[in-house]
């Protein structure tokens, strides 16, 4: 592993290095070098480049060059990120699957908890329904990698996305109005105005409208699968004083109707019980000996999967993936001297309905309805100032978190329906403080301690609603009818060393630690006695890593390497006998690792950015009596590429009309595993993506116009996968397919 992490710093670094003589040329610092970056990674504003944390920084205008349109885009810009638009089992286009440096959720359900937490304007959002934001009005967003226990609490383990919204302000009137045609009838359209009102007071809105066919056919009734059909608003209001008070209000909604996630069927497995009891006993003689002829219609084979290359299914469920979603946040922030006091309140209202027809037939096998619902409340107090002439820098606070919600997963198979799913009620309370002191101009030492205690209760409401087989009336549980509850604490250090050689070149060693609170099994079939739980797992990181700015700013590179020992880890797997999916504890890992990024201006209209990510995750102590399918000492780790690669180019040419820049963006990722027991049907082989555009922008940088195409070499490759040999079936997510983009925007 240390072979291969220095091998990967030595090649960034002759990139970075490749060609010296462009450093020379003077520059200015805002226009002709590497962008500056304020990032707010320890609650509070400092460079990127002082921060002693791995962390990705996107500003707006990196993301608006690189076409970015949802959160799911980041993930080909930041090494060993994987970030969805899909949870495999979901059938929804709004539940992501996340993970960073190999610890994430691939479940969706109101059990499980994410590993890897996402803000918005410092709101936590706890479930991955509903988590695929747009970032149409944002001023930068943050990947911050590693546990973030401390500063940002529990299910942080493998780290944080945080999104910050671009502010209003009372400086000017203006906006931006952003229109988008292309492949598949794409229509897209956002706009925001900022409205100064009076001196200290400022209104800021925006809005975006999101339309696009379906790239997926459904043979039966030709409705497409994978489409987009959205609209999102935000409302943002922001009151200043002289006396150093700021108040902002932020209310958003999101709404979406679409058709279900772009599933496709890559495996049938005829020795599942659901397919042999369809073949030999729902059709019978037709079918037998299972799996019956390829070609008869009539029984559920190998014929249901799409030759190579088609983009078809032959599912005939009703498709829905619909959502509605709104929250509100105040956040309230007073200056007292040296010492900021900021109280941030919020409110999330979260309501979809998605279904998935899981075996792709005309048959019914298994397919399945979710009706999610959520709300949470938050409430974060925070105490921020600096001591000692300045040296000392520190923050205390306190935290609560409150959320109620359920899913409602109808499931249907050919002898058997039943309701599964149940109720959350959930309360999470902390206390935390970090403090950083200068002990010299260039040393600085930090410490930091959070306590959390998290209270959880499951109401399983789980029960047949028809049946053809004798065992299992109508009406009977398929689990008791129990509230379960649970009460999980843990206590999270963080403490780093940062030397500064200069002002633009500093390195860090960091200890962080996490944890991610435990839960309930949520599927249920054959019935169970009781509901099995699982522990919370936990993470302890320790990270060398290294910033530097060189070159008159022309040269930003940034390295770190991990060691990461990942203990209790929560595994979601397949029992042998069950039908559905159940999260347990399968022992310890470790994972070391690490990422390099550089980003070079080496003469003013030539923008370069290289990023490269690796992973060796392996587990350690896997217990022999769990039941599950194929997860083992030996298995790979899920979502835990060795490799990450992503870079892109620009260069901008100056013409009497305006200013032309063309833009290359590529990523790399080596083999991933789509579960945990790497099923053979889930393994997507290594594979590029290149993106490709063109912008033109005239002299006075009101109006844009600007062409592309992603997948630019129309690569096939799937993005999530659902693979069950005892259900019956495995299907995977791919990734959308070559498609063509115009764009005009106009600025005032």
């Amino acid at each position: 592993m240390t072979v291969r992490l220095a091998a990967l710093a030595a090649g960034a670094s002759l990139l970075a290095f490749g060609n010296p003589s462009y450093a020379q040329t003077g520059a200015s610092e805002d226009v002709e070098g590497v962008e500056a970056i304020t990032v707010t990674a320890r609650k509070r504003e400092e460079r990127l480049q002082e921060a002693p944390i791995s962390i990705t920084a996107l500003s707006s205008a990196t993301l608006e060059r690189a076409q970015v349109g949802t959160i799911a885009g980041i993930s080909n810009f930041t090494p060993n990120l994987i970030l969805n638009e899909s949870a495999a089992i979901s059938g929804n286009n709004a539940a992501t699957t996340t993970f960073i440096r190999g610890i994430g959720q691939y479940d969706f359900t109101p059990t499980t908890e994410p590993a890897v937490g996402l803000y918005v304007d410092g709101v936590y959002v706890a479930r991955s329904v509903g988590a695929l934001l747009d970032v149409a009005d944002v001023e930068r967003v943050e990947v911050l990698r590693g546990p973030q226990g401390t500063l940002f609490g529990r299910n942080t383990i493998g780290g944080a996305v945080s999104i910050t919204s671009l502010r209003p302000s009372d400086d000017a009137f203006e906006g931006y109005v952003d229109v988008r045609t292309g492949s598949f009838e794409r229509f897209d359209a956002k706009a925001a105005v900022n409205i100064p009102i009076a001196e200290g007071l400022a209104v800021r809105a925006s809005g975006s409208r999101r339309s696009r066919e379906g790239y997926v056919r459904r043979v039966s009734d030709g409705v497409r699968n994978g489409n987009q059909d959205s609209w999102s608003g935000r409302i943002d209001m922001l009151a200043e004083t002289e006396g150093g008070f700021r108040a902002r209000l932020i209310v958003d909604g999101t709404r979406r109707r679409e058709n279900m996630a772009a599933n496709q069927l890559v495996a049938v497995y005829p020795n599942a019980g659901f397919v042999q009891v369809y073949n030999t006993q729902v059709v019978g003689a037709a079918c037998t000996p299972n799996p019956g002829p390829v070609g008869n219609s009539l029984c559920y084979n190998s014929q249901w999967i799409p030759q190579k290359g088609e983009r078809i299914t032959y599912g005939t469920f009703p498709s829905q993936s619909d959502l509605d979603l709104w929250g509100v946040s105040l956040n309230l922030e007073q200056e007292i001297g040296k010492v900021t006091i900021k109280s941030i309140s919020a409110y999330r209202d979260m309501k979809s309905i998605s279904s998935r027809d899981g075996d792709h037939s005309p048959l019914r096998i298994f397919e399945t309805v979710d009706d999610y619902d959520q709300w949470q409340f938050s409430q974060e107090f925070q105490v921020l100032g600096t001591s000692f002439d300045d040296r000392l820098k520190w923050i205390a606070g306190a935290y609560y978190f409150k959320e109620k919600g359920g899913d409602a997963n109808m499931v249907y198979t050919s002898r058997i329906d039943f309701m599964s799913g149940g109720r959350i009620d959930n309360d999470s309370a902390a206390l935390f403080g970090q403090a950083t002191f200068d002990v010299t101009d260039k040393l600085s030492v930090t410490g930091g301690l959070r306590y959390t205690k998290d209270w959880k209760r499951f109401l399983p409401d789980q029960y047949v609603t028809n049946s053809g087989l004798t065992p299992f009336p109508v009406g009977s549980r398929l689990a008791p009818y129990v509230k379960y509850r649970s009460t999980y604490h843990d206590l999270n250090p963080t403490a780093d060393v940062s030397y500064k050689f200069s002002r633009d070149i500093m390195t860090y060693f960091r200890f962080s630690e996490g944890f991610k609170s435990g839960g309930y099994a949520f599927r249920f079939f054959p019935p169970t006695t009781t509901v099995p739980d699982y522990q919370p797992e936990y993470a302890k990181v320790y990270e060398l890593g290294f910033k530097s700015t060189m070159f008159d700013r022309r040269l930003q590179f940034n390295a770190a390497v991990f060691r990461t020992d990942y203990t209790n880890i929560q595994v979601s797997g397949i029992p042998t006998g069950r039908v559905g999916a159940i999260t347990f504890n399968a022992g310890d890992a470790r994972i070391h690792g690490g990422e390099v990024e550089i980003s070079a201006r080496p003469i003013p209209p030539l923008r370069l950015q290289f990023g490269a990510g690796y992973l060796d995750a392996g587990y350690r102590n896997v217990p022999t009596n769990l039941g599950a399918i194929d997860v083992n000492n030996d298995s790979r780790f899920a979502y835990a590429p060795t490799w990450s690669l992503t870079g892109n180019a620009s260069y901008e040419i100056e013409t009497g009309i305006g200013t032309i820049t063309p833009q290359l963006d590529w990523s790399y990722r080596t083999k991933v595993y789509g579960n945990p027991a790497n099923t053979p049907a889930a393994i997507q082989p290594g594979y590029h993506l290149v993106n490709g555009s063109i912008a033109w922008r005239d002299p006075s940088g009101v109006w844009q116009v600007t062409a592309g195409v992603t997948n630019l070499f129309d690569k096939r490759y799937f993005t999530t996968a659902y693979a069950s040999p005892s259900v019956g079936y495995s299907e995977v997510l791919f990734g959308r397919p070559r498609e063509w983009f115009l764009g005009v925007r106009r600025s005032f």
